[in-house]
This record gives C-alpha cells, sequence and structure tokens, in this order.
C-alpha cells in the first residue's frame, strides 16, 4: 500500500479534530465503483451443516453456515409450536402481547440470526470477560438495538460453550469491495452518528476495524461489542471518536487501493 499523508478535513468533534486521509499517490483515483467483473461475480456460497441446540424453553433445529471460528450464521428451521404462539398471540391485546414476545423470545425469532460463542483461547478469564462484556453492551444500549446494533435475543449454551444469539444483518460490509465505493466525508459522517449514538448511553465500543460495521439502509451499524469501554468521560469519549474515525478513513483509503488493484475497483 502507498503512503498517505493526512489533514483535518472534517469539522471538530468535541476538542478534537477528526483527520482523514488524502491520497497522496498521484495515480490513486478519489472515487471508486465496482469493477464490471466485481458487479457479474457471484458470491461465494459458505458450507452448511445441521445444528440443534436449546434456547431457554425451545430446542432449535437449524442450518449452520460458519462465519468465523466461533461465529455460526442460522437459518432456523420452521417450528409448528412457534407458528401457532404467534397465531395465538393475535387475540391478545397489544401491551399483552409484546409482554409475552419480551418474556419468552425463543419463540418470535426470525428465521435467520447469528449465534455467537465465547472465544475459544488459552486465557479463558479474558474470553469470558470479553463475553460479559458484549453481553453487558448490549444491555447498556437496549434502546439502540435494531436501530445501531442488531438486536439480541439472549444467552444460552452450545456444545457446552457460552454463547448469545442476535439479529443477522442485511446490507455490506466497510470491509468488503461493495462497501468500499464511498467518499471518505460520507463515511466520516456515517460513522460520527454511529458513534454519537453510543455514547450518549456513555459506551465506546474500542476496536476500530471496518468488519465491525456494516452499511444498511443508509447508515452504518455496528458489530461486536466485546470490546466495549463503559467508564470513558465525555472528553474522552470525544477524543477516541475522533481517533478511531481517523483510523478507520486511513484503513479504508489502503482498502480501496488494494482492491482497485486486485480488481475489484475501478476509477468511478
Amino acid at each position: 500500500m502507498g503512503a498517505h499523508n493526512t489533514q483535518p478535513v472534517a469539522p471538530p468533534v468535541g476538542n478534537y479534530e477528526i483527520r482523514l486521509p488524502r491520497h497522496k499517490r498521484p495515480e490513486e483515483p478519489e472515487r471508486y465503483r465496482l469493477s464490471a467483473a466485481r458487479v457479474g461475480s457471484t458470491p461465494r456460497e459458505l458450507p452448511t451443516k445441521p445444528v440443534k441446540f436449546w434456547f431457554r424453553t425451545r430446542c432449535i433445529s437449524a442450518t449452520a453456515s460458519e462465519i468465523s471460528p466461533h461465529v455460526l450464521g442460522l437459518q432456523i428451521r420452521p417450528c409448528m409450536v412457534a407458528v401457532l404462539i404467534t397465531w395465538l398471540l393475535r387475540f391478545l391485546p397489544a401491551f399483552s402481547r409484546s409482554y409475552v414476545e419480551m418474556a419468552f423470545p425463543e419463540w418470535f425469532l426470525p428465521d435467520h440470526v447469528v449465534l455467537k460463542a465465547q472465544k475459544p483461547g488459552e486465557e479463558q478469564e479474558i474470553m469470558e470477560e470479553y463475553f460479559h462484556t458484549e453481553v453487558e453492551a448490549y444491555r447498556r444500549l437496549k434502546p439502540l438495538q435494531g436501530v445501531v446494533i442488531p438486536r439480541f435475543y439472549g444467552c444460552l449454551r452450545y456444545n457446552g460453550t457460552r454463547a448469545m444469539l442476535v439479529e443477522q444483518l442485511g446490507g455490506i460490509s466497510l470491509s468488503s469491495p461493495e462497501g468500499a465505493t464511498m467518499e471518505l466525508e460520507d463515511l466520516s459522517a456515517l460513522l460520527q452518528a454511529c458513534y454519537r449514538a453510543l455514547h450518549a448511553f456513555g459506551v465506546h465500543q474500542d476496536d476500530s476495524n471496518l468488519s465491525n460495521f456494516r452499511l444498511l439502509d443508509g447508515k452504518i451499524m455496528m458489530l461486536d461489542l466485546e470490546s466495549a469501554v463503559f467508564h470513558y468521560s465525555a472528553d474522552d469519549l470525544a477524543f477516541f471518536m475522533a481517533s478511531s474515525i481517523g483510523h478507520l478513513a486511513d484503513s479504508y483509503v489502503s482498502m480501496q487501493e488494494y482492491y482497485r488493484h486486485e480488481g475489484s475497483l475501478e476509477a468511478a
């Protein structure tokens, strides 16, 4: 990757400037689009396997595809009991219906969800702390579930390991060629809105990795809250938002350059 100089091009956040990189190499374009080869390509299908596990009062059968070694994308198989419960709920008042859905989320899951197990590793105490942190982040950010972060459905045991079920988001990853066609000012504005939403609840996501963000319906949603921090002051939050977005923007420029040379992007 070529080197990039850095200049402040966005208004300050708090007392800190968000510094967006500018292209230093003259052969790199200012704007990108998907190449014809990428537009016509077929997404790779992941291998699948059947899985079965208990989630609260329900035994769930699903077809699973491996997103990462400890994360599975699940397509839940139809359940007649769940269909019957959903049908019966139509006859209850709205308040009672909402209460039942909150008390028994296992019977109202969407067809596609994500199962995220506790990471394996020798330092089990650290892995347990990551898992606990993510659960706590979802609890603190409950009003943002389905808005800026995925919906959290609850915890369970999967193959003897703690795990959680969360919403499977659509959209496109910022780390993919499809997510790499934005201009930096637009990227920064969307990221700022996402970070500010979390900061309103005193939570900062401390893992500024492009794969932790998805572009969906004109906004950015944040994934993987295991690196959340809850103790930052308002000044700390402003500083770390600015530094995180600056780092993400720099990674974004390098990624665009890589995808152009690899053939997935071209100059717009």
